[in-house]
């Protein structure tokens, strides 16, 4: 065994014995508070202390001053339970929030682990929680925030089967997601469980923010359209983006995160929907900062989900609806037949004998970090008028075009662009993009 696997096997026993000694600790504090208490309450006093305990009052005394949520805000607070879908970039902030808020159960899901490109945005996993579960990595950290509040990881993937079994346990779901065929489950699912939504996105710069399937109770119609009435048919997985594929600046998911945590607050201690953002969107635009509210359609009286005459009653499969898969990083179209695609050490070998134009669609910012030698950058986004146009004369004057992205996506749809003009052309796309690149032929060259 080498000194890696040792050192791995050492740490892993050292979490262990930490996550040990963490819960003997928070169990000696929750005895603490609890004798503390039962000595007040059990001592003639003057004091009238309510329904919520001496601790409790020290330690949220902050926001119990304000009156919008005050003691019987608190109470509610402390007896709620939120299911948060996603620990990455906007479930970290929003269950910060929660957490320090004294949230009775925080239930969180992700089936995905710790990468190290993760941790610029998402607060709650470190350096040392790599390969780490999040759900666990994130209920690790919330519990030394709060060792009085019940934190529940999910290490699974959501899904329809059983979605509906997790999601009755709540009283209110928070979409921290960053595919479209999980929002649409969400919003079924928060219509079918009578459980409110709030719904949150960041990308590059913007992020958005709204509710969904707000009811006063769990016994009255919802108000407020839901996903299916403001989006009824998917998008193409081709123009869908996210912060793998387009990038994200830390900050932008923080503020939406953290906004999506006080709606929560908001709705929890029984603000009216006046209050909410209900049928309304907040928008943020980080690169002028500005944050603006749009108002969003009414409900659609012929909605499939949540109208009176609805046909949806019970979840289905999201990725055939969309068209396209839940989990982003596994996205793989197929858009090209197999005789317009090469492998990347099939491309390795040819590179050897023959010349190639290598056309990589990435944008400018990507290119710049890393490229293949002699390549040459013609963004995707870009890939119109003029500059098409120039790159398909260059095309008609070579016999072997290789177009080359991150993961293989964005290569097939330009590639696709060209044959549509250029149906006889020699075109091929690099299958699995430079991620194959780097596994497969040169492990310096970096994933990202």
């Amino acid at each position: 065994m080498d000194l890696i696997q040792n050192l791995e096997l050492e740490i892993l026993e050292l979490r262990e014995m930490l996550k040990n000694k963490e819960e003997d600790l928070r169990e000696a504090k929750r005895n603490k508070f609890s004798k503390s208490y039962d000595n007040v309450i059990g001592t003639k006093s003057n004091i009238n202390i309510g329904n919520i305990p001496k601790w409790a009052i020290e330690r949220y005394s902050r926001q119990i001053l304000l009156p919008d949520i005050g003691v019987m805000g608190q109470e509610k607070l402390m007896s709620s339970k939120v299911l948060i879908v996603g620990a990455g970039g906007l479930g970290c902030p929003a269950s910060v929030y929660l957490a320090g808020a004294g949230i009775g159960e925080i239930g969180i899901v992700d089936y995905d682990t710790v990468d190290i490109s993760n941790i610029h945005r998402q607060i709650l996993h470190t350096e040392s929680d790599w390969c780490k579960s999040k759900a666990k990595s994130a209920a690790e950290s919330l519990r030394r925030i709060n060792s009085n509040i019940k934190v529940t990881p999910y290490t699974i993937e959501f899904k329809p089967e059983n979605a509906v079994q997790i999601a009755s346990n709540y009283d209110l779901i928070i979409d921290c997601t960053d595919n479209v065929p999980t929002r649409y489950m969400l919003s079924d699912l928060s219509i079918i469980t009578k459980v409110p939504l709030i719904s949150g996105s960041a990308l590059k710069m913007e992020g958005q923010l709204t509710i969904y399937g707000y009811r006063e109770s769990r016994n009255e119609k919802s108000s407020g359209p839901c996903y299916r009435c403001l989006f009824p048919t998917p998008p193409p997985a081709a123009a869908v983006g996210s912060c793998s594929a387009n990038g994200v600046a830390g900050p932008v998911p923080g503020a939406i995160g953290s906004l999506q945590a006080l709606e929560a607050i908001k709705l929890l201690v029984g603000r009216n929907r006046e209050n909410l953002l209900v049928g309304r969107m907040l928008i943020f635009d980080g690169e002028d900062m500005t944050f603006r509210t749009v108002k969003l359609r009414p409900k659609n009286p012929k909605c499939e989900s949540c109208s009176d005459h609805a046909t949806i009653k019970q979840l289905t499969n999201y990725e055939v609806l969309c068209k396209m898969q839940s989990k982003e990083k596994d996205l793989d179209l197929n858009i090209l037949p197999q005789s317009h695609r090469i492998s990347a050490t099939e491309l390795s070998k040819s590179l050897n004998t023959q010349r190639h134009l290598l056309i990589d669609v990435r944008s400018e910012a990507e290119y710049n970090m890393c490229h293949l030698e002699d390549s040459v950058n013609y963004p995707l986004e870009q890939l119109y008028g003029e500059k098409f146009d120039l790159l398909v004369e260059n095309i008609k004057n070579n016999d072997n075009v290789i177009f080359i992205c991150r993961r293989g996506n964005d290569s097939q749809i330009a590639a696709d662009k060209i044959l549509k003009v250029l149906p006889d052309a020699k075109i091929k796309d690099l299958s699995g993009g430079l991620h194959a690149w780097a596994e497969q032929v040169d492990r310096r060259f970096p994933i990202y």
